[in-house]
C-alpha cells in the first residue's frame, strides 16, 4: 500500500513538474512581448479597446436581454415580423454595415467621437436571438404565467422573475459580443479617418497603424504597404492581442455550455 502511494505521489509531482517547465517555457516570451511591446501609445490603445469593448458590451447585453424577453413571453402585433427581422439581420455580414454606420454617424456629426465606435457595438442581433430562445421554454413560461397570477404585474414579473434567472445567457451574450467588438477593425478605421485622432484608436487599429509603413497624399492615407519595419516583439504582440480574446472565450463558453446552464437555449 504504501508503495503505491509513493509511486502515485513520485507520478503526480512528475506530472506538475512537466506541467511547470512548459509553463515556464511558454509563458517566459508571452511575458517578454508584453513587456517588450507595450509603450508609447500601446497603453493608451489597450485602454481604449477595453472601453469601447465593454461599453458597447453593456449596451448589447442590456437590449438583447429584455428584447428577447419581450418577443418570447408577449404577443403584440408585428412580434413575428420583428423576429424575422432580427434572423435576417443576422445574416448580414457585419462589414456590409460599416458604410450606412458611417453615413448615420457623418450625418449627426458623430464621426471621429467614441460613440461612433461604442454604439454599433452594442448592435448584436444574434444576442436578441439567444434571448429569445433561452426564454422561449415552457418551464420559463410556467413561471411567467405563476408569477402573474399570483399578482404580480409585468416590470415585477421582468424584474424578479427573468433578470435573476436571465445571468447565464447574459454572460454568454457579452463573452461573444466582447470578442467581436474587441477583434473589430474595419468599423474603428472608417470612424476614425482622419490622422489626428489616432489616441482614440483601438489596439487592433493602433498596432496595425505602428506596423505598416504609409504613404500619405496630404492628411488621407494613399496607401497601405505589406512592409514593416518594427521589431518581431510588436509583430508578435500584434497576434497575441488578436488570438487571445478567442481563447478566452473558447475557456469561459465551454465551461457555461457544457455545464448545462444554458441548455435552455438550445431546446
Amino acid at each position: 500500500m504504501h508503495l503505491v502511494r509513493r509511486r502515485i505521489s513520485a507520478a503526480r509531482v512528475g506530472a506538475y513538474a512537466v506541467v511547470t517547465i512548459f509553463a515556464v517555457f511558454f509563458g517566459v516570451p508571452v511575458v517578454w512581448l508584453v513587456l517588450e511591446a507595450i509603450g508609447g501609445n500601446l497603453g493608451l490603445w489597450l485602454f481604449n479597446s477595453a472601453f469601447y469593448s465593454t461599453a458597447g458590451t453593456a449596451i448589447a447585453v442590456g437590449v438583447c436581454v429584455p428584447a428577447g424577453y419581450a418577443i418570447a413571453t408577449h404577443d403584440f402585433p408585428g412580434r413575428r415580423g420583428l423576429l424575422i427581422l432580427t434572423m435576417l439581420v443576422m445574416l448580414i455580414p457585419t462589414s456590409a454595415l460599416v458604410l450606412p454606420l458611417f453615413l448615420e454617424a457623418n450625418s449627426v456629426h458623430l464621426l471621429s467621437s467614441p460613440l461612433a465606435v461604442i454604439l454599433p457595438y452594442g448592435l448584436f442581433p444574434f444576442g436578441v436571438y439567444l434571448s429569445y430562445l433561452y426564454f422561449n421554454t415552457e418551464r420559463f413560461d410556467v413561471l411567467v404565467q405563476t408569477a402573474r397570477l399570483d399578482g404580480c404585474n409585468e416590470r415585477q414579473v421582468f424584474r424578479r422573475i427573468a433578470v435573476p434567472l436571465s445571468a447565464p445567457v447574459a454572460a454568454l451574450i457579452a463573452f461573444l459580443n466582447f470578442v467581436a467588438s474587441w477583434t473589430n477593425f474595419f468599423l474603428p478605421w472608417v470612424m476614425y479617418w482622419s490622422l489626428d485622432t489616432t489616441k482614440r484608436y483601438p489596439l487592433a487599429l493602433g498596432i496595425a497603424q505602428q506596423l505598416f509603413d504609409r504613404e500619405t497624399f496630404g492628411n488621407v492615407p494613399a496607401v497601405l504597404n505589406l512592409r514593416t519595419t518594427s521589431p518581431p516583439s510588436s509583430i508578435a504582440f500584434l497576434l497575441l492581442v488578436t488570438g487571445a480574446p478567442v481563447v478566452v472565450v473558447f475557456v469561459f463558453a465551454q465551461r457555461w455550455i457544457g455545464s448545462g446552464r444554458v441548455q435552455g437555449v438550445f431546446r
